[in-house]
């Protein structure tokens, strides 16, 4: 045991890591590193076995709020030695050698996630979002935030048996409880933390085109149409529009959680200030908003309201 809470166990992968080491944690079923392993190297084989037996440690603790997290087997493995000169010259800073090392959560070579035998890309991606969004609220000492969405959660999953359905509840349900309980600002801050629990990428020269790719690519949507405009005064701002959006909304409600932690993470800034704006529901899960980039940009990452 290396610590009761998320925080520390991460701490502890954190300490045992190496920018330069040769060795590495992966499934040995599926061959994805998973969380919160993804993109770290270790100088020894004892290091990353510690912190292989610390992952596990750190997917059980999430289990508490999510049972049905994709369980993985964490094996060590030794990179060729081509691999770990390349890490050796890498930048001094963790996260921009990670991001380096790590996909774009965990794809394969034509783009398509790659995963465990027994889980869709969305059921993952829905995984790691809710799982990294928990850790974000325990840090930063928000418990009411998170009673509120497991009470809220387990009596939707009483009626909820598809799986894919039930990851995406989870996610509407953490939507609808961070905007009941925390204000704006706190919303964007745990949503910012979040994106950084996730597994490192590269960050992207658009990175609302790109997230939205991704996203397509997962079946969260099913069409997406983006426009963007560059201003030196006012920043960046996109025109995005939705088809089949998966997660359930309302007619004016819409969760913009999973959108805007992954556009997040890919940006090259990860406080980056971004806000959603001008929001319409154009019904049957097709919704039109813009999103900007600037110091004007505020709130809407995680739930929005839109007009008919």
């Amino acid at each position: 045991m290396v610590g009761t809470t998320l925080r520390e166990i991460r701490q502890h992968i954190e300490r045992l890591a190496s920018d330069d080491g040769a060795y590495y944690v992966v499934c040995a079923r599926s061959g994805e590193r998973p969380v919160p392993v993804a993109g770290q190297r270790f100088a020894t084989r004892p290091d990353a076995a510690d912190a292989a037996q610390a992952t596990e440690q750190y997917r059980a603790a999430l289990r508490r709020y999510d049972p049905r997290l994709p369980f993985y087997d964490p094996i060590v493995c030794q990179a060729r030695a081509a691999d770990a000169n390349e890490s050796s010259t890498a930048n001094g800073d963790r996260r921009q050698s990670n991001r380096r090392v790590a996909n774009a959560g965990g794809q394969s070579q034509n783009g398509r996630a790659k995963r465990g035998r027994d889980d869709s890309p969305l059921i993952s991606f829905c995984h790691d979002v809710s799982g990294a969004v928990f850790e974000a609220l325990s840090a930063r000492d928000h418990d009411d935030a998170e009673r509120a969405i497991m009470e809220t959660y387990l009596a939707a999953a009483e009626a909820t048996t598809d799986r894919d359905t039930l990851c995406l509840v989870l996610l509407e349900t953490m939507a609808s409880e961070l905007e009941c309980h925390l204000d704006a600002v706190e919303r964007t801050r745990v949503l910012q933390a979040a994106a950084a629990n996730l597994s490192p990428v590269d960050s992207a020269d658009d990175p609302v085109a790109t997230s939205l790719e991704f996203l397509d690519s997962l079946s969260l949507i099913r069409a997406y149409g983006v426009t963007r405009d560059s201003s030196d005064a006012t920043g960046d701002a996109w025109t995005v529009s939705l088809r089949g959006y998966a997660i359930e909304c309302g007619e004016r409600r819409f969760p913009t959680l999973p959108i805007g932690i992954d556009i997040l993470r890919r940006t090259a800034t990860p406080t980056a200030e971004l806000g959603v704006t001008n929001v319409t529901a154009l019904g049957d899960g097709d919704w039109q908003f813009v999103l900007t980039n600037g110091e004007a940009a505020t709130g809407g990452l995680v739930c929005t309201r839109g007009d008919p």
